[in-house]
């Protein structure tokens, strides 16, 4: 061990070198700026989340966050620099919290069409997230949903299930697939949504090449899947319930 400046035991890495103190003022100085960039998406969601607003302005995410607009932009360029956020953070926090019922699945199609299936559910039931999700601009390397949707499209070209004569182009194929099917599901009639659900991802695996016995298998398991889910999902609540009493 080596004494800092006020005499205290400081650690020596490796060959006599003191290990760097920490910048405490750096660290505070992080900290403030995530809190208020935090508070200014807060701010930006709750207003896009009111049906009586038709528009929002930077006036308005200021005016909710309780900042000046010149704090506002300290932070985002603009209004959908923020929006975009907001969209890449909806979309993000979505894909690690499908995570634990798509990551174990092991056969491209079956990942496909329950990773499909679970956003489309997703939008059906939270239009408030729908919203945000269709704002996202997702960028490669910096998008958690994109680096899966390349590697099950990847895997699926490497097992031959897939006709990818491009990947981008996969990708945007079925990542805009997705999104306007969001878009229908959130803004648009739809009478059956379970049917159109089941359309849209047999539409998307029948794109990329699958033959229709494989696509209309991959569109069965995750609904059956997912609905077993929801089964042993609610049987284990009941247990607990009863447990409790």
């Amino acid at each position: 061990m080596q004494k800092g400046i006020m005499g205290a035991d400081r650690p020596a890495l490796e060959g006599g070198a003191m290990e760097a103190p920490q910048d405490h003022r750096s660290v505070t100085a992080r900290r403030k700026r995530e809190a208020m960039r935090a508070r200014i998406l807060t701010a930006a969601m709750d207003l896009l989340a009111d049906p009586s607003k038709v528009s929002v302005s930077i006036e308005d995410v200021a005016r909710v966050a309780q900042i000046s607009r010149g704090a506002f932009y300290k932070h985002f360029a603009s209004l959908d620099e923020a929006l975009a956020a907001i969209g890449q953070e909806a979309t993000d926090g979505m894909t690690l919290h499908i995570l634990p019922i798509y990551d174990v699945l092991t056969h491209p199609l079956e990942r496909i069409s329950t990773a499909m299936r679970l956003f489309l559910l997703r939008a059906h039931t939270d239009r408030r997230w729908a919203a945000f999700f269709l704002r996202a601009e997702l960028v490669s390397h910096q998008s958690i949903l994109l680096e899966y949707v390349f590697g099950d499209l990847e895997a699926g070209r490497r097992a031959g299930l897939l006709d990818i004569p491009s990947m981008q182009a996969g990708v945007d194929a079925l990542i805009g697939a997705t999104l306007e099917g969001v878009r229908s599901m959130t803004q648009r009639e739809v009478d059956d949504s379970q049917a159109y659900i089941d359309a849209v991802i047999l539409m998307v695996l029948r794109g990329f090449g699958v033959a229709t016995p494989q696509a209309h298998d991959a569109v069965a398991f995750s609904k059956a899947y997912l609905q077993e889910g929801v089964a042993s999902a609610s049987a284990h609540q009941r247990a607990t319930k009863v447990n409790d009493l």
